[in-house]
């Protein structure tokens, strides 16, 4: 067989593994949407946007975006760190309340970081927006995502899975982005298709074609001069350098 032609096999063969992936993260059960229950019911939020379930070294956590805290909590917390506030922290796919995961700690608070919109803003460049809680009773199906360690490229094609605000009723989406840039704590993504609302994708995951996670949903909306929307996600590094850490204290 000729070079020439070895080479369009082998891209053919990419082409067609590629796309079987990508087919396999939309039935694979990734979305979770959080419901936060705190002792005064009357600060409790059904639908605090999305989460999802990392595995590391073995280990099952939660995540998702930190700044849910802003609309989930109550008037006591000030910092991240629930302040005996917290009744329960649940996690379930939001066509199904059935299947469910039930958080145990809070592993990265922080009462140094205050917990409004103008200090988010004020350190954007290095805000981590994120939790991850440790679990206590997961009645899921879910299988865990996994970290993906290489670099993105450019142009490069990713997914966040989960539902937005308007996504009121179905299985979990699965909205397409290519990737643009990284600038300090975040990737940028160019969205391909995607909810007209992105209100209520924050903290869903964002994964490659292979389903390794990359990072979270922060932020986004239509770029002032292409007019293309846009999404800001939080990249996975720092959560998967404080769950080493972390795994290294728990075991001394």
């Amino acid at each position: 067989m000729k070079l020439q032609q070895v080479i369009l096999v082998l891209l053919a063969t990419n082409v067609l593994f590629s796309c079987a992936s990508v087919e396999k993260l939309q039935d694979r059960p990734i979305g979770l949407i959080n419901k936060v229950s705190f002792k005064n019911s009357s600060f409790d939020n059904p639908n605090a946007s999305n989460g999802f379930l990392v595995s590391y070294e073995d280990q099952t956590y939660a995540i998702t975006a930190k700044h849910i805290l802003m609309i989930s909590k109550t008037d006591k917390m000030q910092f991240i760190d629930f302040e005996g506030e917290l009744k329960e922290w649940r996690m379930h796919p939001k066509n199904d309340k059935t299947n469910y995961v039930i958080m145990d700690q809070l592993l990265n608070p922080n009462r140094k970081d205050s917990l409004t919109w103008d200090y988010m803003y004020s350190n954007w460049d290095t805000y981590d927006d994120w939790l991850i809680f440790s679990i206590k009773e997961n009645k899921t199906k879910h299988k865990a995502l996994t970290f993906r360690k290489t670099p993105l490229e450019k142009g490069e094609r990713l997914y966040a899975i989960g539902w937005s605000y308007s996504d009121t009723t179905g299985a979990q989406r699965r909205y397409e982005y290519t990737f643009d840039q990284t600038e300090g704590n975040y990737h940028r993504l160019v969205q391909l298709k995607g909810p007209t609302r992105l209100g209520g994708l924050s903290g869903a995951p964002v994964v490659d074609e292979k389903g390794k996670l990359v990072g979270l949903v922060t932020s986004g909306g239509a770029d002032e001069q292409t007019k293309k929307v846009m999404l800001e996600v939080t990249r996975s590094e720092h959560m998967l350098e404080f769950l080493v850490k972390h795994k290294g204290k728990s075991a001394n």
